[in-house]
């Protein structure tokens, strides 16, 4: 399998700019149960720069690519107006122990493995609201792999998986459900956020991102939550649209698995909370009440 991602810096360091954009990269390859096998760098940098900071960029990265047992095998650089740094990643998995956004069925445990909030963040520390070291708990989870969520999740067996991204967890999770044909159920109070992201939200710091997640899939959400406070409204409820770089897996896991999955997770050092359940095609409405749709997510306080 063959994946690639790359974007502009989201902290200030070099350094940890290369870790997270290299993790993050790697992380499609783990989100289906595969191991990484190469790497290469896909840089955009602008000449005036120099080179100092591109030298920390790569070595992040690289040390990132090598922390995950794989070779770095060159790349290919351009000159660009803005910083950019990523990477194609190439892996492995047997055929059939390769994990899909599709399969996820009704009963299933919804298990997220990284707390939300690194994009709000990133907009505090963008906006001198935030230093990096206030942010740094949050930058070291997002760089931490996924790997040992990954094999985890290949042993225990689960039926779905997707790793939450640029398009949040609404998003991702609103792929998983179209792919598998079902709907969900999702407890907004369970789902893991980061020190200070609430009280950011509620001052409007977030960055553009959010607002189109939140604009293109406010018509599959449903429930309590959004009854009582507009989801354009509540804080917790905008947390689920942020955008997340590196962030963590979302798996949908049989029940009877489910206590198993945790239990391997957290004794591997891997954040384990589970924010709902799947259920059929029939949860959740559509925009205006008109009726039960595929991908639908009710949200409960």
């Amino acid at each position: 399998m063959q994946t690639v991602d790359f974007f502009t810096p989201i902290v200030d360091s070099p350094y940890w700019f290369g870790q997270l954009a290299a993790a993050n990269a790697l992380s499609d390859v783990y989100a289906m149960g595969a191991r990484p096998l190469t790497a290469m760098n896909l840089v955009a940098w602008p000449a005036d720069l120099g080179m100092t900071h591109l030298a920390e960029i790569l070595k992040g990265g690289a040390e990132k690519v090598i922390e995950a047992g794989a070779d770095l095998a060159g790349g290919h650089s351009i000159d660009d107006k803005e910083p950019k740094y990523g990477l194609a990643v190439t892996g492995v998995a047997r055929p059939d122990q390769i994990v899909y956004n599709a399969g996820a069925q009704p009963g299933d445990k919804l298990v997220l493995t990284k707390r939300l909030g690194i994009g709000v963040l990133a907009s505090a520390l963008k906006n001198g609201l935030i230093s990096e070291d206030e942010m740094m708990p949050a930058i070291e989870e997002a760089a931490a792999l996924n790997a040992r969520a990954a094999a985890v999740m290949t042993a225990v067996g689960v039926h779905a998986c997707t790793d939450v991204s640029g398009f949040g967890l609404l998003g991702h999770l609103g792929e998983m459900l179209d792919a598998s044909g079902a709907g969900a159920t999702l407890r907004v109070a369970d789902v893991p956020l980061h020190d200070g992201v609430l009280d950011l939200i509620r001052q409007s710091v977030y960055a553009g991102g959010l607002r189109s997640n939140r604009d293109f899939l406010l018509p599959r959400l449903s429930g309590a939550v959004t009854t009582a406070a507009p989801a354009e409204e509540d804080a917790r409820v905008l947390a689920l649209f942020d955008p997340q770089t590196s962030g963590g897996l979302l798996m949908a896991v049989a029940a009877a698995k489910h206590a198993f999955l945790v239990e391997e997770l957290e004794e591997n050092g891997v954040g384990a909370w589970t924010i709902g359940a799947v259920t059929g095609a029939g949860a959740g409405a559509t925009a205006g009440g008109t009726g039960a749709a595929t991908g639908a997510i009710c949200l409960e306080g």
